[in-house]
């Protein structure tokens, strides 16, 4: 696990700077969803190779007219028209029905060609143990403008095995026009969210949409409120790589605080039973007043299926600090990315799509213009001066960051991280004690270290 700060933080300022200079004399948003990848000069079909060509693409966005859907859409429409002897067949799940079945294909070894994957343990280790991931050439992607220690997330062993697609990021998006109706301001603190919640509660307004379901969501907000408890990302790093431990008091003050929030429903009544959809529609039809989620949400304010009067409320503020904690401490990761079968019929075919889709005009350009996402590659060549709200939130979050961190669950693997999630749900749902949390964290960092 990398716990990055100074490269990525570079990158990050580099970028803001360049961005509000093109910003300067833009105060309205604008929907890009006509960007499109750079159809001059990337083409990479030779005379050779003309023989038709079928490739399986395995993605976890089932939406393909809105946000990462769309761009990757977009990018796979783009590649077959300027490579018309390639076909590309879409195949898409939700991402807790796509880890299941993704699982389902490795252990059959009928992985499709391409597919959406992630760098964390328990996602690749099944999957390299199987010898299912085709190596990547290093050399394909240099001149990638990637971020500094981007790549390392899917790398093992000295050999590349996936190309991550964003900079992921946790945050909070909220709604303005009902924070202005009750006289809300953004808080900067959790003793402040508290009060935010408490008026909004008050109000019949659920304060914050958050996918319980989803088990993955709570648990990259539990890094956030332990990093608030404790002052620091330590406390969970060493107790990770097991130079110390969870049994540090700020664990027992994070799961406590973490499970009065789910006791007084700011995140809703049942919201442990609420999937991926459930909670972004609770937020884009105004039910919420705030969205737990990552940056790759950020494509909400062009999604064309929410109205705009809606989209226009959209803001995002980083989540908030504490005594201990500043709001800029950041929960930061290059989570999804894609792979290739290592037992595809097509393996050249397959890697010359992947690189075709991280040459910087293509990738990058696509997903900051459509409003989607901030890519793990250089951007700000392409700042239009019409960014939207959220982009321009997002991008103040993320430059603005002072430190940053991995997720827990991303270090731990197979059955440990299931025990962690398992844990978690528990304490939530209030079936557990913050101290029987704590022994349970700590268990399955120490059995995950003992591998």
């Amino acid at each position: 696990m990398k716990w990055n700060k100074g490269a990525l933080l570079s990158v990050a300022m580099a970028s803001v700077l360049l961005f509000t200079a093109c910003n300067s004399n833009s105060n309205t948003g604008a929907n890009n969803k006509g960007a499109e990848p750079n159809t001059n000069k990337n083409n990479t079909t030779t005379e050779a190779t003309k023989e038709d060509v079928t490739l399986k693409f395995f993605s976890n966005t089932p939406d393909r007219t809105s946000g990462l859907g769309l761009l990757e859409q977009t990018i796979i429409d783009q590649y077959m028209k300027e490579n018309p002897h390639i076909k590309i067949v879409v195949e898409t799940a939700q991402t807790d029905p796509y880890r299941d079945k993704i699982k389902l294909y490795n252990a059959s070894n009928t992985l499709p060609d391409i597919f959406n994957s992630w760098g964390d343990n328990a996602f690749m280790e099944p999957m390299i143990n199987n010898n299912s991931l085709a190596e990547l050439d290093l050399n394909d992607y240099k001149d990638g403008g990637f971020v500094p220690g981007a790549l390392e997330r899917f790398t093992r062993g000295g050999k590349l095995y996936g190309i991550p697609k964003n900079a992921d990021f946790w945050a909070v998006m909220y709604n303005k026009k009902i924070f202005e109706d009750n006289g809300l301001t953004v808080p900067t603190t959790l003793d402040e969210l508290t009060v935010v919640a408490d008026k909004l509660k008050a109000k019949k307004i659920v304060p914050i949409a958050m996918a319980g379901k989803e088990q993955w969501e709570p648990a990259i907000t539990f890094d956030l409120m332990l990093q608030r408890a404790a002052g620091t990302f330590d406390v969970a790093k060493k107790g990770l790589d097991r130079t110390g431990t969870f049994m540090d008091p700020s664990v027992i003050e994070a799961a406590k605080t973490y499970q009065e929030m789910a006791k007084k429903e700011y995140f809703g009544a049942g919201f442990l039973n609420n999937d991926y959809d459930t909670a972004k529609n609770m937020f884009a039809q105004g039910k919420a007043a705030m969205f737990l989620i990552g940056e790759w949400e950020m494509g909400m304010a062009v999604d064309e299926n929410i109205p705009q009067e809606m989209r226009d409320s959209f803001g995002a503020f980083a989540f908030p600090g504490s005594a201990k904690a500043k709001a800029t401490d950041t929960a930061l990761w290059f989570g999804g990315g894609y792979s290739i079968s290592n037992k595809s019929k097509h393996l050249e075919e397959a890697k010359a799509f992947l690189k075709w889709v991280f040459l910087p005009d293509n990738w990058a350009k696509t997903a900051w213009q459509q409003g989607t996402a901030i890519p793990t590659q250089k951007y700000d060549q392409f700042f239009t001066g019409k960014e939207n709200n959220l982009q321009k939130d997002f991008t103040t979050i993320f430059s603005s960051a002072t430190s940053t961190s991995d997720i827990i669950q991303n270090t731990l693997a197979g059955d440990n991280q299931k025990d962690y999630y398992n844990a978690l749900m528990k304490l939530l749902a209030g079936a557990s004690t913050p101290e029987e949390f704590q022994k349970a964290l700590d268990q399955a960092a120490e059995k995950n270290a003992a591998k």
